[in-house]
């Protein structure tokens, strides 16, 4: 429970110390007296947004400190041990905010965020506002009203998980159709340029072998003149070839020899020449026969030549590298086969996270509409005791499109039959204000009873309420504050004389500032404000004997 607030120059209080008490606190005071100005520094302390309007004019920060007497079962104290943020059955939440608008936060005296104040203030305080029923009004709010009433945070939390996996695979199968559109176009051009190179073959050894065969057809008929004229030179058979002059001189020196054996060397070396020559001249005849001077054969070697220089040139290599290129090419095209495989696992993947989405979707929309007809029923009950015969609340769960929300597969909407006869419509269309506000106080006072929440605030949610409903209400609330401590703020004498303990807010104004004030009553100090709540600014003895009535004092 709540067992002291502490503020300090916050809104136009100045400085406020609060002890609470179990049971039902009231909260009146005169329109204008900042009876919610305490519950908005409560709200500041749990965590809610703020900024530096709210520092008292002339103050350098506003804080506020509310302290909770915790049991060691609940889910706050649990918190704060998994947190390492205490161990004791205390929780002291402190908030200080600076005019630059800067703000600290502390849990039992250590420092901590502003999202861990909300964390452990939402398992302390559930705060029902004075325009609670404009925000029921709203589709989202009604669903979160119904998931929160069946503590669906587990399954929402699987089914968010579940929808923003199904969101990146998507994302990554959009960037792969893109890049797949891409790859389509690279292979088409890749398959084109790959089959054109394979008609041609540019191997490396298929390379050498037609530059050594076109070299050699371009040179034949130049080694077959040379050839020719030097066999000519020593064609046996010619009067002027070498061989026959050597025969000459062969002659000569063997007669010389006879005549001088010195030079049956000299004869020896030429006969032997004369042998190689004879052999020269063997080896140049057979390398005549064997030279091909086709024409023909020729162009055939420079088209082929030619057309690998233009595939060279096409795809800005040099001729050799084009060998080198072509592999690569090939290389580069199983690649985008290769990166096909990541798109097929890809919708697998989609198809399991789908598959995974349904399987909690259904059970979150079980449970919403098993939930639902609790509550309707609960609802319907509450709004037919204030003054609302034969109305009827219904919640209606409707599918939505398969869009994988991360709420779940349907929409809520809160139904009304505000009297007997009349069709469900839908909540956002009902006329009467009163009728919209004792709905919305019906369905916070229902799932309040349900929550493990220890502090519940009601703020002016009576608003449009008044006479004999207006006392249900008080009964309501008060019935609700033999299991939790309920605090209300309220303008209504029926719902503040149900109330255990009153407190009064009252505007103090001075030369230069305005202060708020707030004090516990006693039994006389209530009659008079019960009094005041019933007849205004002047109060007579018939005002004050209805209020001690209406408070049970003699």
């Amino acid at each position: 429970m709540l067992s002291r607030i502490e503020i300090r120059n916050f809104a136009i209080i100045q400085s406020l110390d609060l002890d609470w008490s179990t049971g039902m606190t009231v909260i009146t005071g005169e329109t204008g007296a900042g009876k919610s100005i305490v519950i908005d520094a409560l709200g500041l302390v749990l965590g809610e947004r703020t900024d530096s309007s709210v520092v008292y004019s002339g103050s350098k920060q506003a804080e506020v400190s509310a302290i909770f007497e915790l049991e060691s079962t609940s889910a706050a104290y649990q918190w704060l041990v998994e947190n390492e943020l205490g161990e004791e059955g205390e929780c002291i939440l402190r908030r200080i905010v600076a005019k630059e608008g800067r703000s600290k936060c502390f849990i039992n005296g250590r420092s901590a965020t502003q999202s861990q104040l909300k964390a452990i203030g939402s398992l302390l305080v559930d705060i029902h506002g004075q325009h609670a029923h404009q925000s029921l009004l709203k589709s989202k709010e009604q669903m979160n009203l119904l998931d929160r009433y069946a503590n669906h945070n587990n399954l929402l939390e699987k089914v968010r998980e579940a929808a923003a996996a199904i969101k990146t695979i998507e994302r990554r199968k959009s960037e792969l159709e893109e890049e797949k559109q891409a790859r389509d176009a690279k292979h088409d051009l890749l398959t084109y340029q790959v089959e054109e190179l394979e008609d041609a073959n540019p191997e490396q050894s298929v390379l050498d072998s037609l530059e050594t065969e076109h070299k050699q057809a371009a040179t034949s008929q130049d080694r077959l003149v040379l050839a020719e004229e030097a066999n000519q030179w020593l064609a046996d058979d010619e009067a002027s070839s070498v061989i026959s002059g050597l025969s000459r001189v062969i002659e000569q020196v063997s007669q010389l020899a006879n005549l001088d054996p010195k030079v049956e060397n000299c004869l020896e070396t030429i006969i032997q020449a004369e042998g190689l020559l004879q052999e020269v001249k063997g080896e140049l005849s057979h390398y005549i026969d064997s030279l091909d001077c086709d024409p023909e054969k020729l162009q055939q070697l420079d088209r082929q030549l030619g057309q690998f220089h233009d595939l060279a040139r096409k795809h800005h290599v040099s001729l050799e590298q084009l060998p080198t290129h072509f592999n690569s090419l090939k290389q580069e095209l199983e690649q985008l086969h290769a990166d096909e495989s990541e798109l097929v696992e890809t919708e697998v993947q989609l198809q399991l996270a789908i598959t995974q989405y349904q399987t909690q979707a259904k059970k979150l929309t079980q449970s919403r509409v098993k939930t639902a007809k609790q509550l309707q029923k609960l609802v319907t009950e509450s709004i037919q005791s204030l003054a609302m015969e034969g109305g009827k609340f219904e919640i209606a769960i409707n599918p939505v499109e398969s869009s994988y929300a991360a709420l779940g597969a349907e929409q809520i909407e809160f139904l009304v039959s505000a009297n007997p006869g009349q069709p469900l419509q839908p909540l956002t269309k009902v006329a009467s204000g009163g009728e919209l506000s004792r709905i919305s106080l019906s369905i916070a006072v229902v799932t309040a009873e349900q929550q493990l929440v220890p502090v519940l605030i009601f703020d002016e949610v009576d608003v449009g309420i008044g006479g004999g409903t207006a006392e249900v209400v008080g009964k309501l609330l008060n019935q609700l504050a033999t299991q939790r401590q309920v605090i209300c703020v309220t303008h209504q004498p029926q719902v503040a004389s149900c109330g255990d303990n009153h407190l009064i807010a009252s505007k103090t104004k001075q030369a230069k500032s305005t202060t708020t004030q707030m004090l516990l009553l006693g039994e006389q100090e209530r009659i008079e404000e019960i009094g005041r709540m019933l007849g205004g600014i002047s109060i007579s003895e018939k005002t004050l004997s209805h209020a001690k009535e209406m408070l049970g004092v003699d």
